[in-house]
């Protein structure tokens, strides 16, 4: 958009930039197994990692630094080369074996032979408990045990516990109590360079077998266990050695190390279970609320030294850093530093970066975390505030993967190179970090993000106060509970807040501005779901918004229905909903039922999965100066005013798609189910606008079947239409004005073209504001 005239006005501190748009132009256009790693054929042309057959070969080839991909077979990249065969149902349950590398499950590795155990499946995704392995020197997939049949029960919930389901509630487990069943094992699974086995915090038999037994079938079975450890919660050990006796315990063995009750006794029966290997071979086990001093060699709880609250949000992950003898764990929201001798807290950092709940430490002492695709975030812990770096490889990474990594990413000290795996349907992963940053690709740049927590920020600001946030990339979205005004000129939102939205705001009689957002959704994390790049919620609450960006979120901007107003000056939506998986249409402008919306020198464009760029239940909505184009998206209507009011719409631009799949660009009062107040006598001024209609009904649209374009569809009663001095561009002469022929005289009032040229455009033109 050109601007030709810009003006200023002061309100409070506040400073407002409207601008007066000019006129410019857009146009259109599966016993032990083990398998050989013959390399695959080469990968597409699109991606620009490289390909070898094991370890060794990945490191020849990342002389620069970069990814790499281990692979196993030509048939199977992963770890499916040797999963089970004719897995039965009870067994698979939803997911089946593939939720070993993508569900919540870490890993166990053997720093000595570079091989990396799994198992795992857990909660109603797998109920296999076998053990695989990966050697990563000959790149190659093993599995070590068979999944126990499932062939018992325990009592998940007994009689009389649910008043409504008085019924026992029972679960499918194997047979052996000295086996753990498949449970999500998160950071709780952990190899022992002291005893050479492999420790394992079990939650307990996957439950996605379980079922109520409403006709009591089981009431005397044999098959039910009613012993305390039915379940199979505790502590775990398995020898992984196909043929030495290890910690005195048999090749490809497991032993039960600690039950369910010792645990519980010490508090820390497996939930978000976490584990870390000190320097001397002592582990640290536990759960997020407490951890405890563990020799695996001494196998008890007995006098055991306890660390309280070394955990924030759920689930993370947990190591040891030698250097500066720090317990690192990292979760969702932020990264944590304990003493490793005390417990004491040392650090708390934001970490809202791209992550995948993992860390590795290299020789230099930094610390490498991966997001499970290509993404890689490096912190140095000798200058913390100096913040997270992060790289984001794009085609030049993994392009698929699960961000639930934990222990499946792990630093190789003797080749100074990362390996991970995150997804079956890619092999191995070698990452080598290049020596600076000019050796990255061209189009890969390091992002430097700011510690700052904006949430802190705002809620320590006073109500009505003016903030201009430090220009940086913060791995946050933003939650505003009072009256503020926001400058973001230079700032990167790349978070969500509350699952809601970028910039959440929720807040009763308040009036928040922001000026310069710029938001973009897959950054964000935002690009699913009704995840806005704005969303307002609370009682009368007001927004004004300024020079704004808000492009490929789900939704652009999103209301409540309690009341309030919006104002949208000088702002483009773009692209909601695109690559939107959910059923959540993408709209591009949502105004719920609040008392007005002014939207002027502004633009929304290209709304996807169905949306209408631009719905309204507001009492009053003016569109003015602005630009309303379907262009290219698949998108519905261009207009939706589904309760009535009073619609104005001036010296606009409204440009109907061939891909919508309506044949009508504005609706009024079409949704009397789901307004309040029912439907009022409506008004409608347009004036001024040009409407550009490029349905035509051939084969290449979507939308060919729905008949005959209309400008209305009009249930409600009409109060007041003033609809004129409009030039309206539609090529098949058969424009319609509404479905039900209440509105006539509209041809005397408008200019009407068969195509562009007739309207003094060029070909494909559309003339913005």
């Amino acid at each position: 958009m050109k601007s030709k005239l810009i003006g200023y006005m002061i309100i409070g501190s506040v400073t407002l930039s409207l601008i007066f748009l000019g006129w410019t132009t857009l146009s259109v256009a599966n016993t032990p197994q083990a398998t050989s790693a013959p390399l695959i054929q080469p990968t597409p042309s699109s991606r620009k990692t490289l390909v070898g057959s094991n370890l060794p070969d990945c490191i020849k080839k990342l002389v620069k630094g970069g990814w790499c991909e281990v692979v196993a077979t030509d048939k199977h990249r992963s770890i499916s080369s040797v999963w089970p065969k004719n897995i039965s149902a009870r067994l698979r349950m939803r997911t089946g074996p593939s939720a070993i590398l993508r569900a919540w499950n870490g890993a166990a590795f053997d720093e000595k032979s570079v091989t990396m155990y799994f198992t795992g499946g857990g909660h109603a995704d797998y109920g296999g408990n076998e053990v695989y392995q990966f050697d990563l020197i000959n790149g190659q997939w093993s599995r070590l045990t068979d999944p126990s049949t499932l062939n018992r029960l325990f009592v998940l919930r007994d009689y009389n516990k649910s008043i409504k389901k008085p019924w026992r509630r029972l679960c499918w487990r194997g047979q052996q109590p000295n086996i753990p069943g498949s449970s999500h094992s998160y950071d709780g699974i952990i190899f022992s360079n002291r005893t050479q086995t492999i420790l394992s915090l079990s939650g307990g038999a996957a439950n996605g077998s379980c079922f109520g037994d409403k006709k009591d079938k089981f009431k005397n079975s044999e098959l039910v266990s009613t012993g305390p450890e039915g379940r199979g919660r505790g502590l775990y050990e398995f020898n992984p050695s196909m043929n030495e006796i290890r910690n005195n315990l048999a090749p490809l063995s497991w032993r039960l190390v600690l039950t369910n009750k010792e645990m519980t006794a010490a508090r820390i029966a497996p939930s978000y279970p976490r584990t870390a290997e000190l320097s001397d071979g002592r582990l640290i086990i536990g759960t997020s609320n407490k951890t405890m001093m563990y020799d695996p060699k001494k196998p008890t709880v007995t006098g055991k030294k306890y660390f309280n609250t070394q955990a924030d949000f759920g689930d993370g992950f947990m190591m040891y850093h030698p250097q500066n003898n720090l317990l690192w764990s990292l979760h969702r929201n932020s990264l944590l530093a304990f003493n490793a001798k005390t417990g004491q807290s040392v650090h708390r950092i934001n970490s809202k970066i791209p992550h995948g709940k993992t860390i590795a430490i290299d020789q230099s002492g930094k610390i490498f975390s991966w997001n499970g695709v290509g993404t890689i975030s490096i912190l140095d812990p000798k200058h913390i505030n100096s913040g997270w770096q992060v790289i984001d490889w794009q085609q030049y990474g993994p392009q698929q993967g699960s961000n639930r990594v934990y222990s499946k990413w792990v630093y190789l000290k003797q080749y100074d190179v990362f390996a991970g795996i995150s997804s079956h349907k890619t092999g191995f992963w070698i990452y080598k970090h290049p020596k600076d940053d000019a050796m990255l690709p061209k189009n890969v740049t390091a992002i430097r993000y700011n510690n700052q927590d904006l949430r802190k920020t705002i809620k320590n600001a006073t109500p009505g106060s003016h903030l201009v946030i430090p220009p940086g990339v913060y791995g946050q979205g933003l939650f505003i509970n009072k009256s503020i005004s926001l400058d973001l000129t230079g700032v990167s939102l790349r978070g969500i807040s509350q699952s809601r939205a970028i910039i959440n705001i929720k807040c009763n009689d308040c009036e928040v501005t922001i000026n310069n957002f710029n938001a973009y959704g897959p950054d964000a994390n935002c690009t699913n779901g009704n995840c806005a790049g704005i969303k307002i919620t609370g009682i009368n609450p007001r927004l004004r918004l300024t020079n704004s960006h808000i492009n490929n979120t789900a939704m652009g901007i999103l209301t409540d229905n309690r009341g309030g107003g919006v104002i949208i000056d000088n702002t483009v939506i773009e692209n909601t909903g695109l690559g939107n998986k959910s059923r959540q249409l993408g709209h591009g402008f949502y105004a719920g039922a609040i008392d007005s919306v002014i939207f002027r020198n502004s633009t929304i464009k290209s709304a996807f999965n169905n949306g209408h760029l631009f719905k309204s239940r507001a009492h009053s909505t003016v569109i003015e100066n602005s630009n309303l184009l379907g262009l290219n998206g698949r998108y519905s209507r261009l207009i939706d005013f589904p309760c009535g009011g009073i619609l104005t719409i001036k010296n606009s631009t409204l440009h109907h798609g061939k891909q919508t799949d309506n044949s009508d660009l504005f609706s009024v009062g079409t949704e009397p189910k789901h307004c309040k107040q029912g439907i009022p006598a409506s008004t409608v001024i347009m004036k001024n606008n040009w409407i550009i209609i490029d349905r035509d009904r051939s084969d290449d649209e979507r939308g060919k079947e729905r008949g005959t374009s209309r400008l209305f569809t009009w249930y409600a009663p009409i109060e007041k239409l003033m609809i004129s001095d409009n030039k309206i561009v539609e090529k098949t002469g058969n424009l319609k004005m509404d479905a039900k022929g209440l509105i006539t005289g509209l041809a005397n009032k408008n200019s009407f073209y068969l195509d562009r040229k007739s309207a003094g455009l060029k070909a494909g033109e559309i003339p913005l504001r």
